[in-house]
Formats: structure tokens, C-alpha cells, sequence
């Protein structure tokens, strides 16, 4: 059966390199980045140079919602038929200083996470039971919590808060769909690494290794064993942090979620 594969993220960094990896093992391979398409068509030529899969650009920023549910119809243009992975690679560092996106939400919380289950959730239906989620979350998880009161940060704000505040919730995000959505796509979630990428070398300093270790772990995660839920650390099973694994506090992230989503959700 031919492979229809779904990258964000894909026109640097860990995204990048996991893309031209996928090229040879796709059939279709449907890419998604901020840029317009005139400025990523070299990015996508390359892609498809590195393997045998005919490849799609479809352009979204993410901190527009409207442009989500675009990109979304847009991938269900392109694949023709079922999508048989989604990974979700998308995502920006926290900025230097709070930034509220048009859609009025702070904007590493849109990008990192609003727009990635809004995407997730559009394309699902799309997804049989066979079919995986592939969430890119980081170690930073473990050091954060959220606070529904103030999950927009209006106080308190820090870029690597905000930062790790949003791969939190796509772990708690990952782990509800196990307990939520068990009779669609399974999903799982991952730390790729510590990972020499722009956006890492925003929030912390070059540090890291290079951005084939980051594909690996990707691509680890993509053909691990899973039910639904399961967290790897650099392609190993692991265990995300406590709060991640309250269930409690992942109902209500996704109650506050779902509603904040609900008109942009209303369009599948």
C-alpha cells in the first residue's frame, strides 16, 4: 500500500534532516513550513533528491490558526487518500519577551502546541487505527508545570518557561489521546536530544550533538512498538515527568484546549 507521510517543521533543523530520511521511505511525502512556497521549493527539491517519494510543500505559520486549518485541508488535497504518519516536528524557542500572536494567544504556546493538536485533530479522521502521531516534546518538560489559571503567561514570563511550558502540555497532549482517542492513530511522544539546532542555540547557546541525531530518535519513535502514549528519549522507553502523567491535569489542559480551538476544530 503506498506511504503518505506528514512532516512540520520540515524546512531546517531536526525536521530537515528527518524529511530527507522519510523521502526514501515514502510514497508521498507532505512537508510543512512557515516559509512561502517560492522560498522553500529548493528545500523541497532537495527532499525529493534524496529519495524516491514525490513530495509536497504546504506552507502554514503557524501562529495564524486560520492557516492551520488551511494547511490541513491542503495535506488532505495532496495525500488523495489515508494519511499513515503525522509527525509533528514544528515548534520556535520562547521569545526574548511575551509575544501575543493575532489569534490572542502567547505565541510558544500557539506555535508549540495550540497548532499541533489543532492539525493533529483536523487530520485524524484521515488516520486509520494502524496510523502514528509522532509529537516532538524535550527533556525541558520535566522541569515544568502549568498553571490553567495563567496558562497564557501573562505573569511570570520567561522564554524557557514558556518553552518547556509547551512541550509539557504536547506530552499531557500525547497521553490524552491514549486514554481519549484510542480507536484512531496511536500516539506517541518524544525527546529528540540535545540537539545543535537554531532553536536550541536560541534559548541555551550552540550546545549539542547534530541534527542526524535528532532524525534517528524521530524515526525511532515513528517504528517503535505502541499502544498509545508511550514517551522515548532518544529512541528509548521512557518515563516523562509526574506531572505529565496526571491524568487529572491532562483533562483539563485538553478541556481549556478544545475550547480554545472549538471554531477553528468546527471547520473538519
Amino acid at each position: 500500500m503506498p506511504q503518505t507521510l506528514v512532516l512540520t517543521g520540515a524546512t531546517s533543523g531536526i525536521g530537515l534532516e528527518t524529511a530527507r530520511r522519510l523521502a526514501a521511505r515514502a510514497d508521498v511525502l507532505i512537508l510543512q513550513g512557515p516559509e512561502p512556497p517560492a522560498t522553500a521549493e529548493p528545500v523541497r527539491i532537495s527532499v525529493e533528491g534524496a529519495g524516491r517519494a514525490s513530495v509536497v510543500y504546504v506552507p502554514a505559520d503557524f501562529t495564524r490558526l486560520a492557516e492551520v486549518v488551511a494547511a490541513a485541508s491542503a495535506v488532505r488535497a495532496a495525500a488523495g487518500g489515508p494519511v499513515h504518519a503525522l509527525i509533528n516536528d514544528a515548534g520556535v524557542p520562547g521569545a526574548a519577551r511575551r509575544v501575543v500572536t493575532a489569534d490572542g494567544h502567547e505565541r510558544t504556546l500557539q506555535v508549540n502546541f495550540l497548532a499541533l493538536v489543532l492539525l493533529t485533530e483536523l487530520l485524524a479522521p484521515s488516520m486509520g487505527p494502524g496510523a502514528r502521531i509522532v509529537n516532538l516534546a524535550s527533556a525541558t518538560h520535566e522541569s515544568a508545570t502549568l498553571d490553567l489559571d495563567d496558562i497564557e503567561l501573562e505573569h511570570g514570563y520567561s522564554p524557557v518557561g514558556a518553552y518547556a511550558r509547551s512541550k509539557l502540555a504536547i506530552v499531557q497532549y500525547t497521553l490524552w489521546r491514549a486514554r481519549h482517542r484510542r480507536d484512531g492513530p496511536t500516539a506517541v511522544s518524544l525527546q529528540p536530544g540535545v540537539v545543535n539546532t537554531a532553536l536550541l542555540g536560541a534559548m541555551f547557546g550552540r550546545i549539542g550533538t547534530g541534527v542526524d541525531v535528532g532524525a534517528r530518535s524521530v524515526l525511532a519513535a515513528l517504528d517503535a512498538p505502541a499502544r498509545g502514549g508511550e514517551y522515548f528519549d532518544q529512541g528509548r522507553l521512557a518515563q516523562p515527568s509526574a506531572e505529565a502523567r496526571n491524568a487529572v491535569r491532562g483533562d483539563e489542559l485538553m478541556a481549556w484546549t478544545l475550547g480554545a480551538l472549538e471554531d477553528f476544530l468546527a471547520a473538519r
